[in-house]
């Protein structure tokens, strides 16, 4: 669910050179990740980002699904830049050479942007969790969300989406992930497990397991589902999963180890 594009270069890419171009563009930031891999992404805009690669003969641009207007905006900008320093030309999946820039028109962008979100919703009602990952955070949507979304469509639905999106990236605390362990046979499939104390304040994801820790010999362990239909007041879901958990008082952390003990899971577990 990528839409990929090929930039064949008679020149090489100077990396420092268009970094310094991107610099130019309010708002747009640039990192590396990986050998020849470059992410570029509009801060408090995008909702994915895209990556260039830098290969032998070729830079491959990839724009994921639900990506946004400045998404694209953003790409067009440096792929027109790309095409300059480098003396290329730019070929589509299908290794079709494009002529008309730029390559995202606003009428591909608003197609783009409208059929992804239809896509990624009608996913969430089979599935309880998509995950994509945005600039800064993973977002989550699944059967819960699809259930509150389902009324909506067309420019409704995209905006709504969109900004679940901005907001778990932008607009939440910048919390802790915290403690995570990972358990299992070294033969099995790994169990992801977060474990959660009162002391800290958390950006809880989605893991196999959640684990509380308590005095009691036996621990409390929950999935994230259970988790969230008892959380404190002062705690808020802000997608499928993720939530955003500070330090609660103590008398809505002792009645959320109440509640998740009688759900606990540790014999299964």
């Amino acid at each position: 669910m990528s839409v990929i594009h090929y930039i064949i270069n008679e020149k090489p890419l100077d990396i420092f050179i268009l970094n310094k171009f991107v610099s130019t563009i309010e708002g747009a930031k640039c990192e590396e990740r990986g050998e020849g891999v470059f992410y570029f992404w509009n801060d408090e805009k995008s909702t994915r980002g895209f990556d260039i690669t830098i290969e032998q003969g070729y830079i491959e641009i990839r724009n994921t699904v639900l990506s946004n207007r400045h998404d694209y905006e953003l790409s067009n900008k440096i792929i027109a830049e790309i095409l300059k320093l480098t003396d290329g030309i730019i070929i589509d999946e299908d290794e079709e050479l494009v002529l008309n820039l730029p390559v995202f028109d606003n009428h591909k962008i608003a197609k783009f942007e409208l059929s992804d979100c239809e896509t990624i919703h009608a996913l969430s009602f089979e599935n309880e969790d998509v995950a994509i990952y945005g600039p800064i955070r993973k977002v989550h949507f699944g059967k819960r969300l699809h259930n509150q979304l389902k009324k909506l469509k067309g420019e409704d639905l995209k905006n709504k989406m969109f900004d679940v999106i901005l907001t778990v990236n932008y607009q939440i605390p910048n919390f802790e992930y915290g403690n995570i362990i990972q358990v299992g046979d070294p033969e099995e499939v790994k169990k992801i497990v977060k474990l959660l104390t009162n002391e800290t304040d958390y950006i809880i994801d989605k893991y196999d397991y959640i684990m509380f820790n308590t005095s009691e010999e036996k621990p409390i362990i929950i999935t994230n589902e259970i988790l969230n239909t008892m959380l404190p007041s002062n705690w808020e879901l802000v997608d499928e999963f993720t939530i955003v958990a500070p330090i609660t008082n103590s008398i809505e952390w002792n009645k959320l180890l109440s509640n998740a003990e009688k759900f606990n899971l540790w014999d299964d577990f």
